[in-house]
């Protein structure tokens, strides 16, 4: 195998691995939706902090979003 090619194949399997590392402290966002498919909830989980978060709209969670880890960060 040339070095070119190992070095390049080196460096994906870090950039996959940098990734997955980055991806496993995102915050996490998902909408829950009763029997009918209605949605009725947003949901919020930081895997940093483990705090979760429940809210009734879409405009809630984004206020605490924006609350907690925009200000946060100025």
């Amino acid at each position: 195998m040339k070095k070119q090619n190992f070095l390049l194949i080196c460096q994906n399997i870090w950039q996959v691995i940098a990734n997955w590392i980055a991806s496993g402290s995102e915050l996490q966002v998902w909408q829950e939706s009763d029997s009918h498919g209605h949605p009725f909830c947003w949901h919020a989980y930081d895997p940093v902090t483990g705090n979760h978060a429940c809210f009734g709209s879409e405009e809630e969670i984004r206020m605490w979003i924006e609350q907690r880890y925009y200000t946060n960060s100025l």
